[in-house]
């Protein structure tokens, strides 16, 4: 984590327009506004772990907007996980207005226009999580934006001091620790999401279950054996079943399984902490034991090979 902005040394009457220009330079796309006459001030630090973008930000007063038009200016594809660590804050997003107070845990999607409001001095981690890393429908995890999700009960309370404790230490989390991280924090908004949409709609099993499978792939990706058989066993169901819960989503198990496997591996390949790491050896950790198959399905996914994909990916990080 580094210090991106803040008004310490600014000038009163210029603090918010050094707030806005600063920050626009790490999130993108979004309309920045006081919600206050007094004499603004903010911090804010932010850094990478792995594929996550995480920030805290302390400040006055202020409104943040993603209007229809800076949806279609500023394409993103990103989950934002917001927790609120001091003072209140409302977020809007799809007609639904959630209201945080410290602890508190909210979710919106960064595709569609949302806006968060302080009206007094807070604190804030945000978590920015790409969309494809979460194995949710967009279409599920919809029901669940801008819906205010309290630290006290269930998963969330295991989520809302992770995230704290992220934001104040992950300025010494590197290599091979920051993408364990990475795992754990996606891990573990998937399990607080797979719990809402469970309370949120009871009545939709074959969604939970097509949920649950989908978790179950995930923390299972580096399994060989992680074979539609297997799925099907291992949630009583059939493989007739297990089908047509893939086909409503027009995909396939098998298919979902391999793009997930790819990702993780495209992950891998493009970090300096992996670089050492044979090739063959990154696709084996993702279950892909063929190596020439590796080779020819990551071409046909990536369009270009792993090693050329690796060494594109490493040399921008050196530029």
């Amino acid at each position: 984590m580094r210090t991106i902005v803040t008004t310490d040394s600014v000038a009163r009457t210029e603090r918010f327009d050094h707030w806005t220009a600063e920050m626009s330079k790490v999130f993108t796309g979004l309309d920045t506004r006081p919600a206050s006459p007094t004499p603004f001030h903010g911090q804010a630090t932010s850094g990478d772990i792995g594929l996550l973008q995480l920030s805290s930000v302390s400040a006055g007063p202020l409104r943040v907007l993603r209007t229809q038009r800076l949806v279609a200016q500023y394409e993103e594809d990103f989950y934002k996980v917001a927790l609120q660590v001091a003072g209140t804050s409302a977020i809007e997003q799809d007609g639904r207005c959630g209201v945080l107070g410290p602890g508190d845990i909210a979710i919106c999607d960064t595709s569609r226009p949302y806006s968060f409001t302080y009206e007094r001095d807070f604190s804030t981690v945000l978590m920015l999580v790409p969309r494809p890393m979460l194995p949710v429908r967009p279409e599920a995890l919809r029901e669940l934006t801008a819906r205010r999700i309290a630290p006290d009960a269930g998963v969330g309370a295991v989520v809302a001091p992770f995230l704290r404790s992220l934001g104040e230490q992950a300025r010494d989390c590197r290599g091979l620790a920051a993408r364990s991280l990475m795992d754990g924090a996606v891990s573990l908004v998937t399990a607080l999401v797979t719990e809402r949409l469970a309370l949120a709609a009871p009545t939709a099993p074959q969604d939970a279950m097509t949920l649950r499978i989908r978790t179950y792939i995930e923390q299972r990706l580096s399994d060989p054996g992680l074979t539609p058989d297997a799925i099907a066993e291992a949630h009583g169901i059939s493989r007739r079943y297990l089908f047509k819960l893939f086909a409503a989503d027009g995909t396939t198990v098998a298919g979902w399984i391999r793009t997930r496997r790819l990702e993780r591996c495209a992950r891998d390949l493009s970090s300096a902490a992996t670089a050492d790491q044979p090739i063959g050896m990154v696709a084996a950790r993702w279950g892909l034991l063929d190596c020439r198959h590796f080779s020819r399905v990551f071409k046909t996914a990536y369009g270009e090979t792993p090693r050329d994909f690796r060494r594109r990916a490493l040399a921008g990080d050196r530029a």
